[in-house]
């Protein structure tokens, strides 16, 4: 079978269209998110729903920041075994827009979560990092400068597969002609997609770790202001791959059954994906006690209060523990073996409990601050302790709301565009058949 009758089959087997029953359930879920999130505003405990948001954004964004990586290292690395689920992880990424317009709606909750918005509490010696014109100017500037990028780099790599589409079949849309507008010659396009993804990759790369730690910095670490962790931005950039892996592992399995992808997301290659979950897992692991440690012996005042409210205290020690085992015991173990990266069954069991360790981590980095703060502020009371972890009708309705419009951002883009990069020429059957 010739190249272009291949890629025209496999067009035929991987077109995709939403589901109008999950479309709607979907979209109730958003409804269900926005009505949680009104009713909290308009409650007495308007925080609750400002924090729930601010955590999913933080969890789903960050998995959409991660499926980008993803197709950057893929592209950097010119990585063959990566190939048939680069464009799955590049689909991942069409929450990142949505994803920064709820970081500009937060800004409008900031002062339920950050003392420093008070001029008068700010630390005098962090005053010039921690002022709010400044905060929204910068986070604006690297989500902008960010989302064009990414969108460029995204236009680049998906045009000369929907060029390619339109020759060897029917593939219009609306989203996908604008990608093709004046088209040239194949052979050019794809060369000129090359060159420009090689030249953006890696600057896009680095632009990844530099806005997950300046999100880590400003939305989660300055929650408690007077703690600091030059380390706390590689964590979340880190716990961002571990997020992206873990979606990649549960969809990869679901691609190559419904879409009979058996050939080129083969065991082998699934494989590949599992351990490099485990891998990004162990890494996160080894920041996380590269921190502790040093903050544990060095025992300074402003650091030390931080681990201890999270580690020690009667409200939130034993999650620390959970997360011990959900974001490290378990996927190490678990996916230490060969036999179990091959089982396609268990590896996405192990996404799954992968994907509630990372939300939880989210909760765990930011709400306690929250509570600690509100406690000071007497907007909460304290006499017999903390809340600690006390999921409520805004966290459940608002997670849901968030996770309703990534999946249908996630299932738009997948259904406007080619499942699989057509035109790349390292997209290929494995060699080692399974």
């Amino acid at each position: 079978m010739s190249r272009d009758n291949e890629m025209k089959a496999l067009l035929e087997q991987t077109r995709f269209s939403i589901n109008d029953r999950l479309q709607k359930i979907l979209l109730g879920f958003v409804i269900i998110g926005i009505i949680g999130f009104v009713v909290g505003l308009i409650g007495n405990s308007s925080y609750l729903a400002w924090q729930a948001l601010l955590v999913n954004t933080m969890f789903f964004g960050g998995i959409a920041l991660g499926g980008l990586a993803f197709s950057l290292i893929f592209t950097i690395t010119s990585a063959q075994w990566g190939r048939p689920i680069k464009r799955l992880a590049e689909v991942l990424s069409a929450f990142i827009p949505i994803g920064a317009l709820l970081l500009c709606l937060l800004f409008f909750g900031a002062d339920h979560f950050f003392e420093w918005v008070d001029h008068d509490k700010v630390i005098h010696t962090k005053a010039g990092w921690l002022n709010f014109p400044f905060f929204i100017i910068r986070n604006v500037l690297v989500l902008v400068l960010f989302v064009a990028g990414g969108l460029y780099y995204l236009k680049t790599v998906i045009r000369p597969d929907i060029g390619l589409a339109g020759r060897l079949n029917d593939f219009g849309n609306t989203f996908a002609e604008r990608l093709v507008k004046n088209y040239g010659a194949q052979e050019e396009e794809e060369a000129i997609a090359e060159k420009r993804a090689k030249t953006l990759a890696p600057i896009l790369a680095l632009f990844f770790f530099v806005l997950s730690t300046l999100l880590a910095f400003d939305w989660m670490m300055s929650i408690d202001q007077e703690w600091f962790s030059t380390m706390f931005g590689a964590q979340y950039a880190i716990a961002n791959l571990i997020g992206a892996a873990a979606a990649l592992l549960i969809i990869a399995g679901i691609a190559r059954k419904d879409f009979q992808l058996n050939e080129y997301i083969t065991i082998d290659r699934y494989h590949d994906l599992a351990k490099l979950t485990f891998a990004v897992c162990a890494l996160w692991t080894y920041l996380i006690f590269s921190q502790i440690l040093v903050i544990w012996y060095g025992d300074l005042p402003e650091e030390t209060p931080f681990l201890i409210l999270r580690m020690q205290s009667v409200e939130w020690g034993w999650m620390f523990w959970v997360l011990f085992f959900l974001m490290f015991f378990i996927p190490f173990f678990g996916l230490m073996s060969r036999t179990a990266c091959n089982s396609i069954w268990f590896s996405r069991l192990i996404a799954v409990e992968v994907l509630v360790g990372a939300w939880l981590e989210k909760y765990f980095l930011i709400v306690p601050s929250i509570q600690e703060n509100n406690a000071r502020a007497g907007l909460i009371d304290a006499s017999s302790g903390l809340p600690g972890f006390a999921p409520n009708f805004y966290d459940v309705s608002i997670t849901l709301g968030v996770f309703g419009l990534f999946l249908l951002s996630f299932l738009w883009f997948l259904q406007r565009v080619p499942v699989v990069p057509i035109s790349d020429p390292l997209f290929c059957r494995s060699s080692v058949e399974h």
